[in-house]
């Protein structure tokens, strides 16, 4: 199991790595909150009897925007505000509840846990532009502090112990189950080896029907299709597409049916949706642009069947099967375990974040003296 980041502002300031440097010439951006608004500190998170105020938030809001400077269009401006508002807030209740959970388990955070993460860090955004060549030289460029990036860094440290700990060994045997699919899969295009078959049979047999001699070709061709077309033309419209230009269709039908004489039978054309018979039934050449008229492209009507061929998916390693199995129930099982932490937590917040609450603590009463 890889590790697992801290979502929050630490991965929030490292997605900003390209430019996110402390720019003095920048000044925090003003009119974060009105006078009215900002009167009074307030409590807006509580987290373990940990308090977020609002003057915190508002102080790191700004830090972040000043650390954006120009990026962000001046119409976009308060949606940007309200998402870093409403990410500060995430980060702050899921630290939190995560770093207290993990104290109180027992997990510690170790010289060796430190070397190994700053390195598992600085491999992931060495691609990056202006990727940090130490977590001294990130820490230094953090927005909202040296000290902050190195704390939050630490916590994400004891977050992955104690996620990857508590996640880990559910006894599932994957290897099995990946087995099943992919045998489930090598079966299917067995089947769909067979169906192929008699879709390309059947084909041919209302070919056969359409040769006979002495038949009104375009009525029969519109009978067939709307007994026998995978296609809603043939029910509603006995085949019939209407006039099309080049790149319409897919290009093994736009290929066959622009060379296809007037009142002629295709041979069966296979596409990704199976066989068809083609009928053209008119064309008109491309017209050259004249004074006021623009041009005009060469254009085909013509009618079709389809016969849906059955599809062969590509059969995929065990082991990748494993892994994706594994992957999905480790995520699983961790945003289970953070759920829980947060719920145990006893987190309080007022109504502009109580959606960050586990659902059914949606409808807690409000902080105290927090902003209604």
């Amino acid at each position: 199991m890889k590790k697992i980041q801290l979502v929050g502002a630490a991965l929030l300031a490292g997605t900003m790595i390209a430019g996110c440097g402390k720019n003095e010439a920048t000044p925090a951006p003003e009119g974060t909150c009105s006078t009215s608004e900002c009167t009074a500190d307030e409590v807006m998170i509580e987290v373990g009897g940990e308090k977020l105020m609002k003057s915190a938030l508002e102080a790191d809001l700004k830090l972040i925007l000043a650390a954006q400077g120009d990026k962000i269009p001046a119409d976009q401006l308060d949606y940007a505000k309200q998402m870093f508002r409403q990410q500060l807030a995430q980060t702050f209740v899921v630290e939190k509840a995560l770093v207290g959970k993990a104290k109180q388990l027992g997990f510690t955070v170790t010289d060796a846990d430190r070397k190994e993460r700053e390195a598992e860090f600085l491999a992931a955004t060495a691609g990056q532009p202006g990727a940090p060549k130490s977590l001294e030289e990130f820490a230094e460029k953090f927005p909202l502090g040296k000290d902050r990036a190195l704390a939050e860094f630490e916590n994400g440290i004891l977050i992955d112990k104690m996620l990857k700990a508590e996640t880990a060994n559910d006894g599932a045997d994957y290897k099995a189950e990946a087995q099943k699919i992919v045998d489930q899969i090598v079966a299917e295009n067995a089947a769909a080896t067979n169906g192929e078959a008699e879709a390309l049979q059947k084909i041919a047999a209302l070919k056969a029907e359409l040769a006979q001699p002495g038949i009104d070709v375009p009525a029969k061709f519109a009978e067939l299709a709307q007994a026998n077309s995978a296609c809603p033309s043939g029910k509603s419209k006995g085949g019939d597409l209407g006039f099309f230009t080049h790149g319409q269709m897919v290009p093994e039908f736009d290929q066959a049916a622009f060379a296809l004489p007037i009142g002629q039978v295709s041979e069966p054309v296979k596409t990704k949706f199976g066989y068809h018979l083609i009928l053209v039934t008119e064309k008109t050449p491309a017209v050259a642009a004249e004074g006021d008229k623009p041009a005009e492209p060469e254009k085909v009507r013509a009618s079709h069947i389809l016969i849906a061929g059955a599809e062969v998916r590509e059969v995929p390693d065990v082991a990748d099967v494993e892994n994706f199995l594994k992957k999905q129930a480790e995520r699983g099982k961790v945003g289970e375990f953070i759920q829980k932490a947060i719920k145990d937590a006893g987190v309080k917040a007022c109504d502009e974040f109580k959606s960050l609450l586990p659902p059914e603590e949606n409808e807690a009463t409000p902080l105290e003296g927090a902003a209604k």
